[in-house]
């Protein structure tokens, strides 16, 4: 990735470019003085202070091409597709990824574990079982074996992308199951209070040791209502076909056969603040103790795409020494509208720090907490909303990259 615009450490790009362990730079200059090798294949080097960019040999194009083949070492759970249950949080452990994904039953083991002092907002899991069937339903299925099986879908990108964009429509406009909505609205309306929620990806193929997936899937904040959520679940479902979510599982050499739709439901908090918050110190591989934090006033959905510069520290949570990065440039932020959805609105004159001492401390601590939860051996990638003074985990993964 060579950039023209500054992105921040805990983006999707940069957290797609260590999982990628592809080299990852900024330029603002990169267009006039790299343009010649647009198309071709090339030499690609990073370091702290250079960046060496030049057109590859042919004996550098085959040894990429040999380690992309050892690379392919990712293994998706298997999924579960008999199992109808619209599971709580409360009632699923990391065993029920099989079912319900990986980013819903991380969240089940972290609430199923009941830790003084960690929130995760509540939410049940629509299983594999009901993406399967509204793909059947309506003949899809026979519509992606047939894209899979064309020679051209692996050759011919432009074709891909608008053969992927007809497949999502299709699956995002098919009927959906009457009684299977109607069943979803009762439960967010007797479990989650009849609220907004969000409508979440949580696919089998996201948020796996060595394959985060991070930004490959689609979320929709604030669905208000019964046909709402009905559009909203099409289009997360449809999202597990997004160019981005194949291409990217194509470079692992993940079975796209063997990938399957799973949604998680929760409340949604109308968040003060939001972030990312990775359990290293980004800037200092020797440094065992600090985490790296990225906040934004409002939700949280502009921290991970990196489009503006977020507020970033470095926390110790080991004697609650801060190291301040940089601080929030973005004039606007995300909240939700009344009707459903998100607006933007300016960020209040004199909103001041997001990541004050005592926050970052209430932060870390919590994910201290639930850190033992977790038996894969990395550091974790936590992303994290503030409700007032109050802290929600909304999503944690193991952290794929550097």
């Amino acid at each position: 990735i060579l950039a023209t615009a500054f992105s921040t450490p805990l983006s999707h790009v940069n957290l797609r470019a260590n999982a990628w362990k592809i080299p990852n730079a900024g330029d603002k200059k990169a267009r006039e003085k790299f343009g010649a090798l647009d198309g071709k294949t090339v030499y690609y080097e990073v370091t702290d202070t250079s960046v060496v960019l030049r057109e590859a040999t042919p004996a550098e194009i085959k040894e990429l091409e040999n380690r992309i083949i050892e690379r392919r070492t990712v293994k998706l759970p298997p999924a579960n597709l008999e199992n109808p249950r619209f599971a709580m949080l409360t009632r699923m452990r990391g065993k029920d990824v099989t079912s319900y994904g990986t980013k819903a039953a991380n969240l089940g083991e972290i609430v199923t574990a009941n830790l003084p002092g960690v929130r995760v907002p509540a939410g049940f899991g629509v299983p594999f079982h009901y993406y399967q069937r509204h793909i059947v339903a309506n003949g899809l299925d026979k519509k992606i074996a047939a894209l899979l099986a064309d020679p051209t879908f692996k050759t011919d990108s432009a074709w891909r992308k608008q053969a992927l964009e007809q497949l999502r429509t299709a699956i995002a406009t098919a009927q959906i199951d009457q009684a299977t909505l109607d069943a979803i609205y009762k439960r967010v309306r007797i479990k989650l209070g009849g609220k907004g929620v969000f409508v979440r990806s949580s696919t089998n193929a996201e948020d796996l040791p060595g394959f985060n997936g991070a930004g490959l899937y689609d979320t929709f904040p604030n669905v208000v209502g019964k046909q709402e959520i009905g559009e909203a679940l099409r289009k997360v479902w449809a999202s597990v076909w997004t160019l981005r979510a194949v291409d990217e599982r194509e470079a692992f050499g993940i079975d796209h056969r063997q990938v399957y739709g799973g949604v998680l439901i929760q409340i949604g908090v109308n968040a003060t603040a939001a972030g990312v918050l990775v359990t290293k110190n980004l800037y200092d591989p020797a440094d065992d103790h600090s985490y790296t934090i990225n906040a934004k006033f409002g939700l949280g959905m502009r921290v991970v795409e990196g489009q503006k510069i977020p507020e970033q520290i470095i926390f110790d949570p080991t004697n609650d020494g801060t190291k301040i990065i940089s601080r929030a440039d973005d004039p606007v932020m995300l909240k939700f509208d009344d009707k459903g959805g998100i607006v933007e609105i300016p960020v209040p004159p004199g909103a001041g720090v997001i990541l004050t001492e005592p926050r970052a401390k209430a932060l870390s601590t919590q994910v201290r907490a639930f850190i033992p939860v977790f038996t894969h051996g990395q550091p974790l990638d936590v992303e994290w909303v503030l409700e007032g003074e109050t802290f929600w985990t909304v999503q944690a993964r193991p952290f794929v990259g550097g």
